[in-house]
C-alpha cells in the first residue's frame, strides 16, 4: 500500500500549513493570557502580603499598648465590692433576716473601703480588722461580736467572719 504524495498538491499543503499556523497562534494567545492572569495574581498576592504585614504591625503595637495599660491598671485596681461570709451562723441558729442585718451592718462599716486602692486597703488591714472586731452589733436586742477568721482582697474584699455573743 502506498501513501499518496500530499506534498505535490497545494490544497493539502495549505491545509497543513493552516493547521500549524493556527496551533502557533493559539499557543501564543494561550501564553499571553496565562502571563496576564499570572501577573494579576502576583500583584494581588503582593498587595495581600503588604496588607497582612501592616495588620501584624498594628496588632503588635496594639498588644504592646494593651500590655502597658494592663500593667498601669493593675497598679490602680480598686475595691469594687465587699462580701461577708459567716462561718457559724447555722450553729447560732440565726434567722435569715438576722444574718442579712448582720451582713448589712458589717458592709456599712466597710463602705469607706469601696473604690479605694487595693494596696492602701491591704496596708491598713489591721485597722479594718480591729474596727470590725471591737464593735458590738445589736441584732434582735442581742449583742454580738465578730472575729475575722480570714479575708481575701482583690477587686472584691471578702471577709470570713465568726459570730459570737458579746459578754
Amino acid at each position: 500500500m502506498r501513501i499518496p504524495p500530499y506534498y505535490k498538491k497545494t490544497g493539502w499543503q495549505r491545509f497543513f500549513s493552516g493547521i500549524i499556523i493556527g496551533i502557533l497562534i493559539g499557543w501564543f494567545f494561550f501564553i499571553y493570557e496565562f502571563g496576564a492572569v499570572q501577573e494579576k495574581l502576583v500583584t494581588e498576592i503582593k498587595k495581600q502580603e503588604s496588607t497582612i504585614n501592616a495588620q501584624k504591625e498594628t496588632i503588635e503595637i496594639l498588644r504592646s499598648d494593651q500590655d502597658e495599660l494592663n500593667k498601669e491598671n493593675l497598679k490602680k485596681l480598686t475595691i469594687q465590692e465587699v462580701k461577708v461570709y459567716f462561718i457559724n451562723d447555722k450553729d447560732l441558729k440565726l434567722s435569715e433576716l438576722s444574718v442579712h442585718e448582720f451582713r448589712l451592718q458589717i458592709e456599712n462599716e466597710l463602705k469607706a473601703v469601696k473604690n479605694k486602692n487595693i494596696e492602701l486597703v491591704a496596708n491598713t488591714k489591721e485597722l479594718l480588722i480591729q474596727a470590725i472586731e471591737n464593735r458590738d452589733f445589736i441584732i434582735n436586742e442581742k449583742r454580738y461580736r465578730v472575729t475575722i477568721k480570714g479575708w481575701s482582697i482583690y477587686t472584691t474584699l471578702e471577709l470570713f467572719v465568726e459570730i459570737r455573743l458579746a459578754e
